[in-house]
This record gives structure tokens, sequence and C-alpha cells, in this order.
């Protein structure tokens, strides 16, 4: 079979919906009187019409709530394009309600005063083109580890949190290792040194240098003579967060 499925609406403009999905091995189909139409040789092992719209959907989890990359994303039909017409199979949800997402943030950077203007034209288009690259990057950098690692899910969803406490910080470490049986290995691919990590534990786990932000009630010495504060272990944890995303992408 030949799946594919129609996007109804989105945000992004067609080269960075396409480039975008391209991460994930999804590419346009020419499909005639329907606009936007994507298709994976993923989705060929699929057998049924519903199959393939709980992975749409799943894509569209990803990357209107998890990643918040585009909130009004809105799936069409699935498309059986396996005879000359597509046979178009609508599922009924609920209706959902949009998040606003207010995008990363975009430096500013003026040119030099001196061109001409064949010379500021270039500059300016340049310039779009590495704007387009770094929120392209940005993008990727969260939709790709997502859509490969259902842990990834769950620690972005922890990121987004305006706030932590040692409990989120230790979750989002915990979601990184995966297990302690391979903690040791971990450490040493993603470069933690071992004082670091007891600096970091002191301050999740111990309420005497944490207090109620700390994971546990009861308190104890600390390990280390010089504990991090939570800013500190929230720092040290994202920073592990954001090189363990990094390393699916490989």
């Amino acid at each position: 079979m030949r799946w594919a499925f129609q996007i109804e609406r989105t945000t992004l403009d067609r080269r960075n919906l396409f480039d975008l999905l391209a991460s994930l091995g999804y590419e346009p189909a020419d499909v005639p009187g329907l606009e936007i139409v994507l298709w994976s040789t993923s989705l060929e092992a699929y057998t049924n019409a519903g199959e393939i719209w709980e992975e749409a959907k799943r894509l569209r989890e990803l990357i209107s709530e998890v990643t918040e990359i585009d909130p009004e994303f809105v799936l069409g039909p699935v498309l059986d394009l396996s005879s000359g017409v597509p046979k178009r199979h609508r599922f009924l949800e609920a209706s959902i309600t949009a998040k606003v997402n207010v995008g990363d943030v975009i430096l500013t950077v003026s040119p030099p005063n001196d061109l001409s203007a064949e010379q500021l034209a270039e500059w300016n288009r340049r310039r779009a083109e590495q704007e387009y690259q770094a929120r392209l990057e940005s993008q990727r950098a969260k939709l790709v580890p997502a859509f490969r690692e259902p842990r990834a899910v769950k620690l972005l969803q922890l990121l987004k949190r305006d706030s932590h406490n040692g409990e989120s910080l230790y979750k989002i470490y915990e979601l990184a290792e995966g297990h302690p049986s391979r903690r040791k290995e971990f450490h040493e691919r993603f470069g933690i040194p071992e004082v670091e990590f007891r600096r970091f534990t002191d301050a999740v786990h111990n309420p005497v240098v944490s207090g109620e932000l700390a994971r546990h009630a009861y308190e104890d010495k600390p390990k280390t003579a010089n504990p991090m504060s939570i800013a500190e272990a929230e720092s040290f944890v994202v920073g592990i967060a954001r090189r363990w995303l990094a390393s699916l992408r490989d």
C-alpha cells in the first residue's frame, strides 16, 4: 500500500515545513487538487488507514504540543495512493484548542552603512538565509529527538516548565540517563565529572541544601563540601539534557 496524509493548515511556509519533515523521512507527494500531502516509505509497512491516522496524530502532537513549533498544525484525511484515484479516509475527533507560541527570539543585525544597493540586496538575502537555517536547526533540535525516542518527549515537556524543583530536575537527568545501571557509561560519554554529579545530587535530594525544593523530606549531611544551588543544578542538568538530545540525531 502507498499511504499519505494531508496537512490542512500550518503556520509554517512550504520550504520550512518540507525541510523540517524531511529530517523525519517525510516527503511531499504530488496529488492533484490537494496542496500539502506527505508520504514516507515508513508508512508502507502499515496495512490500514487507521494505523496511518495514528502515526499522523503522533506527528501532529510532536509539532503542535511537545515542541510547539506550530500550534495550529491541522491534519486532513489519510490518503490511499495505491490506485490512480486517491481514496480519502477521514477521521473525526474532538476539537483542539491551539496554544500560543511565542517562538524563538531573533536577533536583528543591521547591515554596514557603505553598501551599494546591489550589495545591500545580497547582504539581506544572505542574512535572511542565515536566520532561516538557524530557525530550522532550532526546530530540528527538538523535533527529531522527540520523533525518535519517547523519553525525549517527556524530557522536552519537563524542560518547558517555568520553574523547577529537585524532583523535576532529577527526572530530567533520569530520562537522559535511561537507567542507573548504565550510569558509568553515560557519564563517560557525556563528560560528567563524578564530583559535579555528587554536587548536583546534594542539591536535588537534600533539604539541608535546597529546603522545600528538595526531592527528599529527611535531612542528611551533604555528601560534598560545596553542593550546587538549585539554579546551578538546573543549569547543570539542562546542559546534560541538551547534549543527550543532540546525540539522538546522530
